[in-house]
């Protein structure tokens, strides 16, 4: 039998509070819990595993998507520090 994880032990392996978590459960945007003894929520392990990746996979950006988004920051920077680079020497346009 499969050990089943609290809602402190969820909040943990996900890096976030109790707050976050309720907020997400009541909005239906995480798995369904198992009632475990009294009031207290328990959670499926391996369905928790499978809404993470599931999570990471819409998340994360294509990698040509990220090499487009670096080169956008990069050329970002560069201008920013252009501007500043025009401003400190009094010729700012």
């Amino acid at each position: 039998m499969k050990t089943l994880l609290t809602q402190g032990e969820v909040c943990e392996r996900l890096r976030i509070k109790y707050g976050t978590l309720n907020r997400m459960m009541n909005a239906g945007e995480f798995i369904a819990s198992v009632n475990g003894r009294g009031r207290k929520l328990l959670f499926d392990p391996d369905a928790l595993e499978l809404w993470i990746r599931g999570r990471q996979q819409r998340e994360a950006p294509p990698p040509s998507q990220r090499r487009r988004d670096k080169k956008a920051l990069a050329e970002r920077q560069a201008a920013a520090q252009a501007a500043l680079d025009r401003h400190n020497k009094g010729g700012a346009k």
